[in-house]
């Protein structure tokens, strides 16, 4: 019978990575067309495949042009191709011309394949530049910036891919029969690929083919050289239909071959290239604002010396024209120069006003918080008139004087901050805020003799972090009625939180006799929270610290560790009426020498205090040491716990509870002693209600009596729960009205050490124990 033609064909391929020259798999379709032939002589044919990257989806496809013929002298077919391939890596695309030979017979084949690459055979695949600065100088200005010089090593990292040409042949043959139609057959053999770029490299490839059916190929490939290293591949394909019919692999197996694929490299070999270069380098670096990620730039001015546009080496001659030109997120930087006074100015909207008299640090990108070349010199430039503040602004470094007006004025502004300023001589205030809101920080300022307070912030809405620190507010109020060192006034829904914290507040007076160190005032629904701790308020002309909360108004106040002495008044004077709320926590204070009260807390109407006093020293004030009195319907919580109260001119603790008001009080631990008329005496009025809880105390060496309880009117009641104090001499008084009694807890008058006790006036009532409710 007369050979068969070789069909047409379709098959799927996959063959695993890495290997020579690639690193992923890779699974493809492919077609064997027949152009031309003489069936069992010879055959022309085409061969297209098109495969991907299963890594990283890149694509690439062959087509091969081939010519075999079958040589029946010496049982053998030769044949030869011509290929293009193409194959794109995901970051390039690479073309090839290929060329082979081949010789197949029943027990042995032979394979020449060769590879030119074409086109752009050698592309850039990845750049990554790394600088490492090896020197750099102290930071410069230059024009409106600040800068530093760099010497920098740069490393420029390429990463290349080449396409290599190569060359490989093997040769092998039939090693066993699989089944009816199947066979394996081994083959091994030498291959060279080099790349431009690249050094070239010889390796060896020994690899089995097996064919178990008519549609199904397996191999199996292990190569090896020192480009590539060490690969095991293993690919499968499958085709349809069958290239051969069970006829002629009967009898002619050796022609049924004629219609195989063409074995070759079918994936370019790339070989991926690394090239890295380093290079010295001077620049000149722009130091950055990191809050805007640009240069910071700046104005300079030197007051009388510089006619220029604000840069460092042309400088204006005013601040006003440094002003007239600034951009938002700039810093205007003053010189003292030979400045007869600088006008009042007006900072805009985002601008910083610096001068290099105080230490000036900003933040910055590539230096972290830097302290600005000339700063710290010491002068501050002087300013005549009143400075305005914008939103987010910053005033520093200036010596302020406003013959007519305030130092500085902030009106309706969002966020600003002014530190380091020597202000003196106002007509009014020293620094004047109304209807401030978001953060505002007051810091490091000598604020004296201005004609009012030395700071005032007024409020009718918003929200404001007010941070004064640090600051000599001193001597201020000469030119008005009511001159505090501090005054803040909080109307309507305003609120927020204020800390006030080591500053010297000291000897304010005001025209009116009414100058308090720092005076508070909470109006209508205004809601706060208040930290004063760490200061200095000492020789104010009124209290040193004065809280008024009227209306709805609350607040949380928290008085630390400060020293309030001295003062013509009470050290601290808390007045609440009509629906106010406060709470109130005094702790590790030092309170001494005042002229009436060392703490006087005033709640009316039916307002509502909590008092928590812990660890203070209230000693030698010119009246009481602590004076409470609750009246109309108002109720006051208060609880002192380990204080030192002695050598008060008058009571060390005085309450006076009134009409239908009523006061909790609790005292343990504290030390009452030397006082100049009682330790402490609770005092009852008309319907009020005292209930009080004395534990542990030592009230002792106190001239008229250490503890003494009066009820002085009928229909009053006090219920005391004193438990393991030390008193010197115990008074209970109720005489003035059966229905006035000082009730005692049953058992509780046994547990105290007691010198000596007038019961005289007593009524003898007891109640059961926990009836005061403590």
């Amino acid at each position: 019978l007369p050979p068969s033609p070789i069909s047409p064909s379709v098959g799927a391929t996959f063959t695993t990575g890495p290997g020579i020259g690639y690193s992923s798999s890779y699974t493809g379709l492919k077609g064997f067309i027949p152009i031309q032939q003489q069936p069992g002589q010879n055959i022309t044919f085409a061969e297209a495949q098109a495969f991907v990257d299963t890594g990283e989806g890149s694509p690439g496809a062959n087509l091969v042009l081939g010519h075999r013929f079958y040589d029946s002298k010496s049982d053998r077919i030769y044949g030869g191709y011509l290929a293009f391939d193409h194959r794109n890596t995901g970051k390039n695309g690479f073309n090839q011309i290929g060329l082979g030979v081949e010789t197949l017979g029943k027990s042995w084949d032979a394979r020449l394949n060769a590879y030119l690459p074409i086109g752009d055979t050698r592309q850039l695949a990845s750049e990554r530049t790394n600088s490492f600065a090896t020197a750099l100088s102290d930071p410069f200005f230059q024009g409106n910036f600040l800068a530093r010089n760099r010497t920098l090593l740069q490393q420029i990292d390429r990463r290349y891919e080449a396409a290599a040409a190569g060359v490989d042949v093997e040769a092998g043959g039939k090693i066993a029969s699989l089944g009816q139609f199947g066979e394996l057959r081994g083959y091994g053999g030498l291959y060279y690929f080099g790349a431009p770029g690249g050094e070239g490299t010889v390796g060896w490839r020994t690899r089995l083919e097996a064919r178990p059916t008519e549609n199904l190929q397996l191999g199996l490939a292990l190569s090896r050289d020192n480009n590539y290293g060490t690969n095991l591949v293993f690919n499968v394909g499958v085709t349809f239909p069958i290239n051969r019919s069970n006829r002629d692999s009967v009898r002619e197996p050796l022609l049924a071959r004629l219609g195989d694929s063409v074995y070759r490299n079918s994936n370019i070999v790339i070989d991926q290239q690394r090239e890295v270069r380093q290079t010295t380098i001077q620049d000149t670096q722009l130091i950055t604002n990191p809050t805007t990620g640009q240069p910071w730039r700046f104005r300079h001015a030197v007051p009388g010396v510089g006619t220029g546009d604000g840069t460092f080496e042309n400088p204006t001659g005013t601040v006003a024209a440094a002003l007239a030109v600034t951009q938002p997120d700039d810093i205007v930087y003053v010189q003292p120069g030979t400045n007869p006074g600088i006008p009042a100015f007006t900072i805009p909207d985002r601008v910083q006003v610096l001068s290099t008299g105080p230490i000036q640090r900003i933040d910055t990108v590539e230096l972290g918080n830097f302290q600005l070349p000339l700063s710290g010199a010491g002068v501050l430039p002087s300013v005549v008139g009143t400075v305005t503040l914008g939103n987010s602004t910053t005033l520093s470094g200036f010596a302020i004087t406003a013959a007519n007006g305030a130092g500085i004025v902030g009106n309706n502004i969002t966020q600003t901050t002014v530190r380091d300023n020597a202000i003196a001589n106002t007509g009014t205030q020293g620094i004047l805020l109304n209807n401030v809101q978001g953060q505002v920080a007051i810091t490091d300022n000598t604020i004296q003799q201005a004609g009012a307070e030395g700071v005032s912030l007024l409020n009718n809405a918003g929200q404001v972090d007010l941070l004064l620190t640090r600051n000599q507010i001193s001597n201020n109020g000469s030119r008005a009625a009511d001159g505090d060192g501090v005054n803040i006034e909080l109307r309507n829904n305003a609120g927020g939180n204020v800390t006030i914290t080591n500053n010297t507040i000291t000897n304010n007076q005001g025209t009116g006799g009414i100058a308090d160190g720092v005076d508070v005032k909470l109006f209508n629904a205004a809601n706060s929270t208040f930290n004063i701790a760490d200061n200095a308020i000492t020789g104010n002309q009124l209290n040193g610290v004065g809280i008024d909360l009227e209306a709805t108004a609350q607040g949380t106040f928290t008085i630390a560790r400060n020293n309030l002495s001295n003062n013509r008044l009470d050290g601290v004077a808390l007045l609440l009426s009509n629906d106010a709320r406060g709470q109130f926590n005094l702790d590790g204070n030092t309170i001494a020498n005042n002229q009436f009260s060392g703490f006087q807390a005033v709640v009316s109407d039916r307002a509502n205090a909590t008092l928590n006093l812990t660890n203070n020293t209230i000693t030698n004030n010119q009246d009481t040491g602590i004076l409470l009195q609750t009246s109309d319907q108002a109720q006051v919580t208060a609880t002192l716990l380990s204080n030192s109260i002695t050598n008060n001119v008058n009571d060390g603790i005085l309450t006076l509870t009134n009409d239908a008001a009523l006061l909790r009080f609790f005292a343990a631990s504290n030390i009452i002693t030397g006082n100049g008329f009682s330790g402490i005496s609770l005092n009852t009025f008309d319907t009020a209600r005292t209930a009080a809880s004395l534990q542990g105390n030592t009230i002792t060496g106190n001239t008229f009596s250490d503890l003494d309880v009066f009820n002085l009117t009928p229909g009053t009641t006090t219920c005391l729960q004193p438990l393991n104090n030390a008193i010197g001499s115990l008074v209970l008084d109720d005489s003035n009205g059966a229905a006035g009694q000082v009730q005692v807890e049953a058992g509780s008058l046994p547990t105290n050490s007691i010198t000596t006790s007038d019961l005289t006036f007593w009524s003898g009532t007891t109640v059961p124990a926990g009836t005061c409710g403590f």
